[in-house]
């Protein structure tokens, strides 16, 4: 089996040869890098310094973290700054989330320089399991401004020789599609209910455009069985997922080739 790049990305973090890595190395890792986390927030942060001063190195296995308190959204709405454990001159960019009802609070949720670095560079590794250089990659996010998901994930290709083309939210399928033709397009990256429409937009204009598509990534959204089964039936592609929030810096997982090869 075709080992993904993330392994050796992982064993570079812990700091171990690839053939070193094993699962007890990763638990140790994750426990120290939580101790650390645990110590900064509880010495940085107004919030987290009344909420777990109680709990410092107690994190012993990784099954200690039931011990700890749930950070609820509520929280975060209505004490943004206090989570905050670098001054606000070092805050990079600010993104303000919604809420989902018509007068509650927005979230806001503050990114320094060097986070943004590391959402960048799990892009970099994430997307080279699903596409390599001279790759023509359409970016069906929002990307207009800097430190948004779409200018983030195409700063990431850039580092490996990948054609970045940032288009935003699909508004006009007919135009879409064009656009995919025109740039030689041979992997995206959107919203799993926007391709899925997409593709069955193309079904109807099967003889206008062509895709030549050999990887879609589905991210900020649950990934559906049924929608991965039906783009690789219309596009005959392979389909991956991410899985990620932006509370935890848009990081946090994706599909590799060991996954599709089982699927």
């Amino acid at each position: 089996m075709e080992k993904t790049p993330l392994q050796n990305w992982i064993a570079g973090r812990l700091g171990v040869s690839e053939a070193s890595l094993t699962r007890e190395s990763l638990i140790d890792y994750q426990l120290k890098k939580l101790r650390e986390t645990l110590d900064l927030a509880i010495n940085r942060s107004t919030y987290y310094r009344k909420n777990l001063s109680k709990y410092p190195n107690k994190l012993n296995r990784l099954e200690d973290l039931l011990q700890l308190p749930f950070t609820t959204s509520e929280d975060v709405r209505n004490n943004p700054l206090h989570f905050l454990c670098v001054s606000q001159d070092y805050i990079n960019r600010v993104v303000t989330l919604q809420s989902s009802g018509t007068t509650g609070k927005p979230k806001r949720l503050f990114f320094t320089k060097e986070d943004q670095e590391l959402t960048i560079d799990f892009f970099h590794i994430g997307m080279s399991t699903l596409v390599g250089s001279g790759d023509r990659v359409l970016i069906l996010l929002p990307g207009q401004l800097p430190g948004s998901v779409g200018d983030l994930l195409a700063r990431a290709l850039e580092r490996f020789r990948v054609k970045a083309i940032p288009h935003g939210i699909v508004q006009d399928p007919e135009k879409t599609l064009k656009i995919m033709q025109e740039e030689q397009v041979n992997a995206l990256v959107g919203i799993p209910t926007q391709v899925l429409s997409l593709a069955r937009y193309w079904g109807g204009a099967i003889n206008k455009y062509q895709p030549q598509l050999k990887s879609v990534l589905l991210s900020t959204d649950y990934v559906s069985q049924a929608i991965t089964r039906q783009l690789k039936l219309s596009w005959g592609c392979q389909v991956y997922g991410h899985y990620g929030m932006t509370e935890m810096g848009l990081g946090g997982g994706v599909e590799c080739q060991a996954w599709q090869a089982i699927t």
